[in-house]
């Protein structure tokens, strides 16, 4: 019993003791805040929203569309260096703010492109907050294919998801330049496979080199594209969109009776970055990122079934995308 009470007692003496140390205790002790130095000096910040996920659906005389964008928000502010260096928020525009925003000009925009509406979300930042220097604006559009019947009949309100592939876009709008965005556009995700007319030889062989030269494999990849725009013409983004998608993939199939021969894919991503640039007269540069799916042949086929055993005929492939080959290039005019 006198031990319990002795336990009890120092307890309490303790919790006394440390709401004592405690009671006058702010953001940071001041063996912390002492770090601050004016040597060190705060060279580049912003805070912003991401992951905001938008649904929008517009209602057209009983035929719906759908738009689906996750979106990000970058705010820059000279005054806001302030929020970091001196622990003062005032004029911020909360991370909350912004995530609401994003849902108001989904309602009151009529863009129907991810650029289009990264474009009115920005003007609206800057117009709505004046202390803001510059707005970034990052849209990753997921695409819904309206369904059809067996007569090929397009559903009023029906649609199935078109993953992986993705629109994207990057808005940056500056105070200084409020009629002229600065935007990039992109795709990813877009999945391609050709199952012949591609080949890779005559590539450096060392004491490391096992890879065995083809005239004959499959080639496949997941791309990433964007493109940026030459200055002062007007764009439709979707046009530009559907055309440059449709020459990428010309260029990498080639034309549908025998298609085109690839001697590597550095070669093929470059072609069709050239037949985009001649197609395209809107787009300045074009960046295409490309890592391989390999297809590897199945050799031991041969060696498996017994008396039924088959060899390898170009027929049946290990699919895998790790490790990848990373292949990348910007063309531009």
């Amino acid at each position: 019993m006198h031990l319990r009470r002795a336990i009890a007692a120092a307890a309490s003496a303790s919790t006394l003791a440390l709401t004592a140390h405690t009671s006058g205790c702010i953001s940071k002790p001041d063996g912390l805040r002492s770090l601050r130095d004016k040597n060190f000096q705060l060279s580049e910040h912003y805070h912003g929203k991401t992951r905001i996920r938008v649904l929008r659906v517009q209602h057209h005389a009983g035929r719906d569309t759908v738009q689906e964008f996750t979106v990000q928000t970058r705010l820059f502010g000279s005054l806001y260096s302030r929020v970091f260096t001196n622990e003062d928020n005032t004029d911020l525009v909360a991370t909350d703010t912004q995530k609401n925003t994003c849902y108001v000009i989904a309602k009151r925009s009529a863009a129907t492109t991810p650029e289009g509406y990264g474009i009115d979300l920005a003007s609206h930042l800057l117009n709505e907050y004046k202390m803001l220097d510059a707005v970034e604006v990052e849209v990753i559009e997921d695409l819904w294919r309206r369904t059809q019947s067996k007569d090929g009949t397009a559903h009023d309100h029906g649609y199935v998801r078109e993953g992986p592939e993705q629109a994207t876009a990057v808005v940056r709008l500056t105070r200084e330049q409020l009629d002229a965005p600065e935007v990039r556009s992109g795709l990813q995700g877009l999945t391609v496979l050709k199952t012949t007319q591609s080949g890779f030889e005559n590539y450096l062989h060392d004491s490391y080199t096992l890879l065995p030269e083809t005239r004959e494999r499959c080639m496949a990849t997941e791309m990433k594209v964007e493109w940026t725009y030459a200055n002062g013409k007007p764009v439709d983004y979707a046009a530009v969109r559907s055309t440059l998608r449709s020459e990428m993939l010309r260029g990498f199939f080639g034309p549908p009776e025998g298609g085109i021969y690839s001697a590597s894919l550095q070669a093929t991503i470059y072609d069709a970055g050239c037949l985009v640039l001649k197609a395209v007269p809107a787009v300045q540069t074009i960046s295409i990122y490309t890592p391989n799916m390999h297809m590897i042949p199945f050799l031991p086929l041969k060696q498996l079934g017994g008396a039924t055993a088959a060899p390898f005929e170009d027929d049946v492939y290990i699919s895998t995308s790790d490790p990848a080959g990373t292949i990348f290039c910007t063309v531009s005019r």
